[in-house]
């Protein structure tokens, strides 16, 4: 590790207080090199160059968006101008995402541009051998929609990623882009029935039903009433259901992001809700594809401005807490105390909150290898942050996945932890989260260390994997068994 980066990360410990019974974060952005002052959107974590760490993309609405590598241990370099064609791309950028859309195991980069013009073109940039060159014209997704965010995922299994492209504004309508297989896209939006035409600022998908294929929410919203979000469920023959109001997750606030994740260790996933107008939503999913919204007793009824919610284990005690960027007043950090019962620890750590900043997109990533969970910040027209985890222990297991009959990134996976005959933890394999966010493509469980679990993998195409007597402090590549054979 770096002798300044050290030096600074061991000031800034010492000067800081601690969470009471959780991590500290600390602010590292000035050694680490990657605090933008752009007006920034979104983030979006990938390794770009099959290093092993996670690089920073850092899309902003209007001024040039950024690429950083990670050189390792957590300090990044800017090398937008040299690492290909149109990265530092100065249009109105928003939730940019990462997919390996040709399986040929360098993730690619889609840029959804905003509509700043009528006549600005969303882009995609295939990575050629940590390279990027502009495809969209050969590719066809060059929409030119409002596009505020695109989320990935193969929706019809068929082994390729395929985009859901978020569009905003009067008559817009949100995008399928189905994955041909041959570096080209078709546009199945009105076959799949998923063209909302309300006012989306961000999509995430999830197997909600647990019947291995991805589901999508929609987050909508217009000033001042809101619009209904919508839950579209896969049929499993490339068409989808809407079953928001029967599943109750048809919030009319005026939302702006949202994050699946098992929040109360039941094995199925609960869903949050970032409302920038209206209170914030959690709800629980009681196994049959029902939810019921909980955050008031789950201590996470917040009226604030919220944006980008992000979801991690960041003290290691087998749950997962929540950071939620607000747009007007200050940042929260909530540490789950089991249950989904929450308490807002962000007062113990001033780092956390950036008072006073109109914070985007957030995202947490073991940036410097260490094993916990760091966490990026992107606000708008002010420094972003990243806020390094110092919990430094053991009791972590970080897993990454690789399909060879499915995609090639795993996405839409389902994971579980076993010790022994209980469940410990689960968690999907997503591309988007939170507010114009991507976080990287590995899983992390807070675990004993002390202890040993088993690992069960359900890849997209339905084949499962078991690792017995996998021990924390590691991370567990798992290939899908079958072969490329199927593609």
């Amino acid at each position: 590790m770096n002798r300044t980066v050290l030096a600074l990360w061991i000031a800034a410990t010492l000067a800081s207080p601690a969470f009471a019974g959780g991590p500290l974060f600390v602010d590292v952005t000035d050694a680490a090199g990657v605090g933008d002052t752009g007006n920034g959107k979104g983030v979006a974590f990938a390794d770009i160059d099959n290093d092993g760490d996670w690089d920073l993309y850092v899309s902003n609405k209007g001024g040039a968006n950024r690429l950083y590598r990670n050189d390792g241990g957590g300090t990044f370099t800017d090398i937008t101008a040299e690492a290909g064609d149109n990265l530092g791309d100065a249009g109105f950028c928003m939730g940019s995402v990462f997919f390996d859309y040709d399986n040929d195991g360098w993730v690619d980069l889609y840029l959804p541009k905003g509509g700043r013009y009528e006549i600005e073109a969303n882009r995609l940039l295939k990575n050629v051998n940590g390279r990027f060159v502009d495809v969209t014209e050969t590719a066809g997704v060059g929409s030119k929609a409002f596009t505020y965010a695109a989320a990935a995922a193969d929706y019809d299994n068929d082994g390729y990623l395929d985009l859901y492209l978020a569009n905003y504004g009067v008559g817009a309508q949100n995008q399928l882009l189905r994955n041909n297989g041959d570096g080209t896209f078709t546009d199945v939006t009105d076959r799949a029935g998923v063209g909302d035409r309300s006012w989306s600022w961000m999509a995430v998908w999830g197997d909600v039903n647990g019947d291995g294929r991805p589901d999508l929410y929609v987050v909508n919203g217009r000033y001042p009433a809101g619009e209904p979000n919508r839950l579209y469920v896969n049929n499993g023959d490339g068409t989808f259901r809407d079953a928001s109001r029967e599943a109750g997750v048809a919030d009319g606030n005026w939302g702006l992001g949202a994050a699946f994740a098992d929040v109360d260790g039941d094995g199925d996933l609960a869903l949050f809700v970032s409302n920038y107008v209206g209170p914030t939503a959690l709800y629980l999913h009681d196994g049959t594809g029902r939810f019921t919204e909980a955050a008031g007793r789950a201590g996470l009824a917040d009226e604030g401005w919220g944006k980008g919610p992000a979801f991690g284990d960041i003290d290691h005690d087998g749950d997962l807490d929540l950071y939620e960027g607000d747009c007007k007043v200050a940042n929260q950090l909530y540490r789950n105390d089991g249950g989904a019962a929450f308490t807002n620890v962000a007062g113990d750590n001033p780092a956390v909150r950036c008072e006073a900043v109109r914070t985007k997109g957030t995202a947490f990533a073991d940036v410097d290898g260490d094993g916990d969970l760091d966490l990026y910040v992107v606000n708008w027209g002010v420094e972003n942050r990243l806020l390094r985890n110092t919990t430094d222990d053991g009791n972590w297991l970080k897993i990454r996945l690789t399909g060879t009959v499915s995609n090639r990134m795993a996405v839409g996976a389902r994971v579980w932890v076993r010790d022994g005959p209980r469940l410990a933890a689960v968690a999907d394999l997503q591309t988007s989260s939170g507010f114009c966010a991507q976080p990287p493509q590995e899983l992390h469980f807070g675990l004993d260390a002390g202890r040993t679990y088993t690992v069960e993998v359900r890849f997209p195409s339905g084949a499962r994997k078991v690792v017995e007597d996998v021990r924390p402090g590691q991370v567990l590549t798992i290939e899908e068994p079958g072969g490329l054979a199927a593609r």
